[in-house]
């Protein structure tokens, strides 16, 4: 008689999982607030407003310190309120470091290294001397008079946030529902670059190459983490936490 019964299966290995993605939904009023702020806060500077005010502008010991309290309020406005309307999501993201967390968080200094070399071989090889940005004159006064504590709190915990929110939160994730991905990548590099330029007298396009590759970086690492708000945040922190241990550092030492 003939064996009819079938041979067992090999074992098959576990389906591999998927790497998480993170729908940054649509774009809601929530949104549009924290964006209308962030305009009028960052774009037209109306939180400068204040120093027009004698009393206020007096109140402070040097014009770094008053330059400084302007910022700081308006980090504190819009940190306030993107976390009243991304703070959920932005804790739900944090679950892009359950997998391999030691690979991705060893990525982060790598990324860092990475963009700073990126950074340097473009300057070096076209050879013209970058002015600097409005952004990083204003920061290297302020380490002059500014408190490190409260400076790292302002530019390395709230300042990456509101940055991320808006650069690649809005403009990549929430807008490539609507429009191609990479399209919203440029956007967001570009954008993110012409921020450190407001209120600036003069530009010219090598000074902005390291705003470029910074984006750049930040933009393809929220894509390729499956648009994780929490690691361009923890990314972002990184690189500013760096920069401002170096300009308390060693900005003495240069004459900053």
């Amino acid at each position: 008689m003939k064996n009819t019964a079938r041979s067992p299966k090999p074992y098959a290995s576990p389906p591999k999982e998927k790497r998480p993605a993170y729908d940054a939904g649509r774009f809601r009023r929530g949104d549009a607030v924290v964006l209308v702020i962030y305009g009028l806060l960052m774009g037209l500077g109306l939180a400068g407003l204040l120093l027009l005010v004698p009393a206020y502008a007096d109140y402070f010991a040097s014009e770094n310190h008053a330059m400084f309290s302007v910022n700081l309020i308006s980090y504190v406005v819009l940190f306030c309120a993107v976390m009243v309307v991304a703070g959920s999501h932005l804790f739900r993201t944090f679950g892009t470091f359950v997998r391999n967390p030691w690979a991705k968080f060893g990525l982060i200094p790598g990324l860092w290294l990475a963009s700073f070399l990126t950074t340097a071989g473009i300057l070096a090889a076209s050879g013209l001397d970058p002015t600097k940005s409005e952004n990083q004159l204003t920061i290297e006064a302020m380490t002059r008079d500014v408190p490190f504590v409260t400076m790292f709190v302002t530019a390395a915990v709230m300042g990456p946030l509101v940055e991320e929110y808006v650069f690649r939160h809005l403009l990549i994730g929430k807008m490539s529902r609507k429009v191609p991905v990479w399209i919203c990548v440029v956007v967001s590099v570009i954008a993110f670059a012409a921020l450190h330029f407001v209120g600036a007298g003069t530009f010219d396009w090598i000074s902005a190459v390291p705003y470029l590759v910074l984006g750049t970086a930040f933009s393809l690492a929220y894509v390729f983490t499956g648009m994780s708000l929490a690691y361009v945040y923890v990314l972002h922190f990184f690189n500013n936490a760096v920069s401002l241990v170096l300009a308390y550092s060693f900005g003495p030492l240069m004459g900053i």
